[in-house]
C-alpha cells in the first residue's frame, strides 16, 4: 500500500476529508532533518519547498515557480497533480483547497508542522467556506513510514565570541531590551539559526545547515535552551551555563511553556517562524497572557552583521575563490582535453576542492550542477546514474557554496566550453546587465527589497523574458544560506522589511529556457554605505558590495549590448577578484585566473588596453 492509499483510509477512520502535509519541521526550517521529510516521502518530491494536499479521490503538490519542473518530474501523475503557487491574487493552496472540498469538511495538519501565519491563512479561506482546520493530535504519515530515520544527534560545537563578534550574554541583554521596546515579557525562539545564533553554537542536526534542533524561551530574568541533552558535552554545557542559560530536555518545551503562561503577562511569538503549535499553546491561556505576534528580534539582529562577522564572511568567499578557481581551471581543460565528465562527477570534484580549504565544514546546500535543458530546472539535483553528461553544445550552470568556520558562501556561474550561440550570449549579457544594475545600486536607508528588484529584471523584460525566482536572500554567517528577513523579490509580502546597512544579500538574476538551457549570475554582497555627494533627508544611503570572488564568463558577454558604465564594472569587478585571489594561487590556476580578469576588450575583442 502507498503512503497516499495509507493517508486515505486514516482520514476515513477520522472523518476527515482532506490531510495536508508540510515539508517543515517543527522549527519551520527550509531544510530539515531526514527524519522530518515527510512530504518527500508522501509525494516522492524532493525539493525543499512544496506542501502536499491528500483528499478522497484526488492529490495535489503545491510548489513554486523554481520546483515545477522538478515535481512534474518525481510526482507520480496518476497521484499526484501539481499545482504551482502564484504571487497574490494568484493560485494557492487555501483558496483552491476551500473550493473544491464537499460542504462542511475538516481538514487535519499537525500544527507543529505549519507556522502560525500559514495556520491562520488556511483555517480563515476554509472557516469563509464552512470548512473547519483540524488541528492533529499526532502525525499520520509517522506510522506508515517503516524505515523513517532516527532523530539526528550530532555533536554541538561553540563559535567563539572571537568568530562571532558578540558574546551571548550581549546578545541576551540585547534582545531582553528589545521585548521591552516590543511590549513583551518573553519570547519562544524557534527558529533554528536564530537559537544558534543567539546561542553562539553551531551543530550538524540538519544537512546543510550548521544548527542544533532545540528551542529557547527568554524571560526578563530566566532563559534556557531546550535541547536532548546527549548532545550537550561538558565544554557546551560551560559555555551556554556560563551565559546565564539553563538547559533542560527539548521534551519538556511544550509543557515548560505552558506553565511560564501563568507567570508572564505577554510572550512574543514570530509568526512565519513558530509553529501553530507553539501559538495555540499561548492561546489557552489568553487571560491571562497575550500573544505578540511580531518579527523575532533575534532574526533582525542576527541579519546585521557585526565588523569580526563581515570579516569572517569576506575571508570564507576568497577560501571558496580559491576552490573554485581549482575547479574552474580543471574543468575547462578537462572539456578541452575531451574528458568525459557527467554532472555528478564535476559536482563532486568541486566538492572535493572546498575540502582542501581550512575551516571548510561542509557544503551550504547540494551542488546544481546542471548542463543544457537540466539548467532550466532551477533547483535542479543530479542523480548518478541518470545525470546528464557535459557538452560543448550548450550550457554549464553551477550552483554551489561552501560552510567555513568563517562564514557561509554561495555563488553560480555559467560557462560555456564550446562556442556560445548568438541567443546564448544575448541571454547571458541581459542576466549580467540585471546583475549589474542591482549591484551598482545606490538607494536610501527604508528601502525594500521588493523595491529593488525590479533593477535586476528590467534588462530582461525589454526583451520579453523573465525568470520565476527571487532576486536576493540574505546568507548567514556560518550558518542557514538563506536567511531572512530581507528578501530581494518582485512578489509583494504583507511585511517586507528594509535593506539595512550590514546585511548580506545575494544577487542572482537569472534566465531558464525550458528544454534547452538555463543562466544563473550569483554573487554574495554585503550591504555598506555609498559615497555620495550629498545626503538628502539626512538618512544613509546604502549600496551593495560583493564578496563572492569569481570571474565572470566573458566568452558569454555580447559586449556590444552593454554601456560604458557596464563595461568599466565588469573590469572593476574582475581587478578586485584578480588583486584579492591571485596572491592565494600559483602555477596554472593562477595563470586561469589572469586570463579570466583580463580587461572585458581583451578578453571578449582581442584588444590590447593602454
Amino acid at each position: 500500500m502507498c503512503a497516499v492509499d495509507g493517508l486515505r483510509a486514516w482520514m476515513a477512520s477520522e472523518g476527515l476529508e482532506a490531510v495536508i502535509v508540510t515539508s517543515d519541521d517543527a522549527h519551520q526550517s527550509e531544510y530539515v532533518a531526514e527524519c522530518d521529510t515527510r512530504r518527500a516521502f508522501v509525494s516522492d518530491f524532493h525539493g525543499s519547498a512544496g506542501t502536499a494536499v491528500v483528499l478522497k479521490e484526488s492529490a495535489f503538490l503545491w510548489t513554486d515557480g523554481r520546483y515545477v519542473l522538478q515535481a512534474n518530474k518525481q510526482c507520480d501523475a496518476s497521484i499526484w497533480k501539481v499545482m504551482q503557487t502564484m504571487p497574490k491574487g494568484g493560485a494557492n493552496l487555501p483558496d483552491h483547497l476551500a473550493e473544491i472540498l464537499p460542504p462542511f469538511s475538516k481538514v487535519g495538519i499537525d500544527p507543529f508542522l505549519v507556522p502560525v501565519n500559514t495556520a491562520k491563512t488556511l483555517e480563515n479561506k476554509l472557516k469563509a467556506k464552512g470548512h473547519e482546520l483540524v488541528a492533529l493530535k499526532t502525525n499520520p504519515v509517522d506510522p506508515l513510514w517503516s524505515n523513517r530515520p532516527p532523530p539526528p544527534d550530532g555533536k554541538v560545537i561553540v563559535q567563539p565570541t572571537e568568530r562571532a563578534g558578540k558574546s551571548v550574554k550581549d546578545k541576551l541583554a540585547q534582545l531582553r531590551e528589545n521585548l521591552v521596546n516590543l511590549g513583551a515579557e518573553g519570547q519562544v525562539v524557534a527558529a533554528l539559526d536564530e537559537v544558534a545564533w543567539l546561542l553562539n553554537v553551531r551543530g550538524c542536526d540538519v544537512v546543510f545547515n550548521p544548527v542544533v534542533i532545540s528551542y529557547v524561551i527568554v524571560t526578563k530574568s530566566t532563559a534556557t535552551w531546550y535541547v536532548n541533552e546527549g548532545k550537550v558535552d561538558d565544554e557546551i554545557r560551560e559555555h551556554v551555563t556560563g551565559s546565564g542559560l539553563e538547559i533542560k530536555s527539548y521534551c519538556d518545551f511544550s509543557a515548560d511553556l505552558s506553565g511560564l503562561c501563568s507567570s508572564i503577562k505577554s510572550i512574543l511569538v514570530d509568526p512565519a517562524r513558530s509553529s501553530w503549535a507553539i501559538s495555540r499553546i499561548i492561546g489557552e491561556h489568553s487571560a491571562s497572557c497575550a500573544l505578540v505576534e511580531k518579527l523575532s528580534p533575534v532574526c533582525e539582529a542576527k541579519s546585521i552583521k557585526n565588523d569580526v562577522e563581515i570579516r569572517g564572511i569576506k575571508e570564507a568567499h576568497l577560501k571558496d575563490a580559491v576552490a573554485l578557481a581549482h575547479f574552474f581551471c580543471w574543468l575547462e581543460n578537462a572539456m578541452a582535453e575531451g574528458q568525459d565528465l557527467d554532472e555528478v562527477s564535476v559536482a563532486e570534484t568541486l566538492e572535493g576542492l572546498r575540502k582542501d580549504q581550512e575551516g571548510f565544514m561542509g557544503l551550504s546546500f547540494e551542488t546544481i550542477s546542471s548542463y543544457g535543458a537540466n539548467g532550466a530546472i532551477i533547483h535542479y539535483k543530479p542523480s548518478p546514474g541518470s545525470c546528464a553528461k557535459l557538452g560543448t553544445e550548450s550550457l554549464f550552470l553551477c550552483d554551489s557554496g561552501g560552510q567555513y568556520r568563517d562564514g557561509t558562501t554561495d555563488v553560480t556561474r555559467t560557462f560555456c566550453f564550446g562556442t556560445p550561440s548568438e541567443h546564448h550570449r544575448k541571454c547571458y549579457t541581459l542576466v549580467l546587465k540585471g546583475h549589474i544594475a542591482l549591484s551598482s545600486a545606490v538607494f536610501p536607508a527604508g528601502t525594500t527589497g521588493h523595491m529593488l528588484d525590479i533593477l535586476a529584471r528590467t534588462p530582461l523584460w525589454t526583451a520579453g523574458l523573465d525568470y520565476r525566482h527571487g532576486t536576493g536572500h540574505g546568507v548567514g554567517a556560518f550558518l542557514n544560506v538563506h536567511e531572512g528577513p530581507q528578501l530581494i523579490s518582485y512578489y509583494p509580502r504583507d511585511t517586507d522589511p528594509p535593506i539595512k546597512l550590514g546585511m548580506t544579500s545575494s544577487v542572482e538574476p537569472g534566465y531558464y529556457e525550458e528544454g534547452n538551457f538555463g543562466i544563473r549570475i550569483e554573487n554574495v554582497a554585503v550591504v555598506v554605505k555609498a559615497k555620495t555627494p550629498h545626503n538628502f533627508g539626512g538618512v544613509d544611503y546604502l549600496t551593495f558590495e560583493p564578496v563572492t570572488m569569481t570571474p565572470l564568463s566573458a566568452k558569454l558577454i555580447d559586449i556590444a549590448m552593454l554601456s560604458s558604465d557596464e563595461v568599466e564594472w565588469v573590469d572593476d569587478y574582475h581587478t578586485r577578484v584578480w588583486d584579492s585571489v591571485s596572491p592565494r594561487l600559483e602555477g596554472a590556476q593562477k595563470e586561469w585566473l589572469r586570463a579570466n580578469t583580463l580587461p572585458l576588450v581583451t578578453q571578449v575583442l582581442g584588444e590590447d588596453v593602454a
